[in-house]
């Protein structure tokens, strides 16, 4: 793993599901890019829901900042909530993948319930074909129709308070009910007690390449 891609459907989904990996990376010398499909902008008005693309600007180049990694900010963003499969938004990632000669992409599960995550995973899977490695991370905490049960960890001990900094960048109802931040920290100390590690972040492989 030397040029690494994590893309979110939404700007804050990278650091919730890989960001203490990211910032691991990142400090070993590695290039980590993180590439966000959508504007972010969210109007959940039932839930009273709202989410804006300046703040979600301004949240992930701070969040990047404290990870370390490079963010691609010249990529057109789409419609949050109306992603689907299109072979020019999957041919521009793939453009992404080739000029920077990625080798590692971490992608959305592709059974979420979320429709930009599962849109998202199925561009990507499709653009990085040609990547070494592929890994399914998740985000957000829904109950899944297929389990989410990651085989590859990565220790982030020393990388856990930077991906909590990285969160809290994020304002409002990007976090989630007032809980999706603690949840994604959560999940991270239950996965780093199975790895008798203090944290860890699991991700699921599509193919690993040494």
């Amino acid at each position: 793993m030397q040029n690494i891609l994590v893309v979110g459907a939404h700007f804050d989904d990278a650091e919730l599901g890989c960001g203490g990996t990211m910032a691991k990376l990142a400090a070993e010398g590695k290039n980590v890019y993180k590439l966000t499909m959508t504007d972010n902008v969210t109007n959940f008005l039932h839930l009273d829901i709202h989410v804006d693309l300046e703040s979600s600007r301004i949240g992930s180049a701070a969040a990047c900042k404290v990870l370390g990694v490079k963010e691609i900010t010249d990529f057109e963003l789409l419609e949050c909530n109306h992603l689907v499969y299109d072979t020019e938004v999957m041919q521009k990632v793939e453009k992404i993948i080739y000029d920077r000669n990625i080798d590692t992409v971490f992608i959305h599960n592709d059974s979420d319930m979320n429709q930009d995550h599962v849109a998202t995973s199925r561009i990507c899977l499709t653009a990085a074909r040609h990547c070494k490695n592929i890994l399914y991370y998740q985000s957000n905490g829904y109950i899944l129709n297929k389990p989410f049960y990651p085989t590859i960890f990565f220790d982030i001990s020393d990388y856990h308070q930077l991906k909590r900094d990285a969160l809290e960048n994020y304002h409002g109802d990007h976090n989630r009910f007032d809980r999706l931040f603690d949840m994604a920290m959560q999940r991270t100390e239950v996965w780093g007690y199975g790895n008798e590690v203090p944290y860890a972040e699991g991700f699921v492989p599509v193919k690993m390449c040494f």
